[in-house]
C-alpha cells in the first residue's frame, strides 16, 4: 500500500511540473495597455494608422496620431509608471537565455513561434512577419 501511495504521489507531481514551468510570459504591468510606448523618445506617425490602445511617451511628444482608440499620454503619471514597468520587463527578459537566432532581415513570410529570440544587430522588416503563439 505504501508503494502505491508513493507511486501515485510521484505521478501527480510529474504530471503538473510542465504546467508550472511552461510558457511564462514577462510581467508587463501597466505598459500592457499601450500599443505604442517610448521611454526615451518621441512617438510619431505619418500616414493613416488606426491604433487600438493607449499611445504614449515618457520624454517628449506624440505627433501625427489622428485615429487612436485609447488615451494619448505625454510625460504624466501613467507614463512614469509604464516606464518603470517596461524597465522591469526588460530586466526580466534580459536575464533569460535565448534559444532562437534569426537573421537581421525579418519578414519575407517568416513565422516566429514562442521562444526567446536574439538579434545582435539592427534589423529591418520586409513584407510579412507572423507571430504564432501556437494557441
Amino acid at each position: 500500500m505504501r508503494n502505491i501511495l508513493l507511486l501515485f504521489t510521484i505521478s501527480v507531481v510529474l504530471f503538473f511540473i510542465p504546467i508550472v514551468n511552461f510558457g511564462q510570459a514577462p510581467t508587463l504591468g501597466s505598459v500592457a495597455s499601450f500599443v505604442l510606448f517610448s521611454t526615451n523618445g518621441s512617438v510619431s506617425n505619418t500616414g493613416i494608422s488606426h491604433l487600438t490602445g493607449n499611445v504614449g511617451t515618457n520624454s517628449s511628444s506624440n505627433v501625427g496620431f489622428g485615429n487612436v482608440d485609447g488615451v494619448m499620454h505625454v510625460k504624466d503619471g501613467t507614463t512614469a509608471q509604464a516606464s518603470a514597468d517596461l524597465q522591469g520587463a526588460y530586466d526580466q527578459l534580459n536575464s533569460a537565455v535565448p534559444n532562437l537566432f534569426p537573421s537581421s532581415l525579418l519578414g519575407n513570410g517568416a513565422i516566429f513561434t514562442p521562444g526567446i529570440y536574439y538579434i545582435p544587430s539592427s534589423t529591418s522588416l520586409n513584407l510579412d512577419l507572423t507571430l504564432d503563439a501556437k494557441g
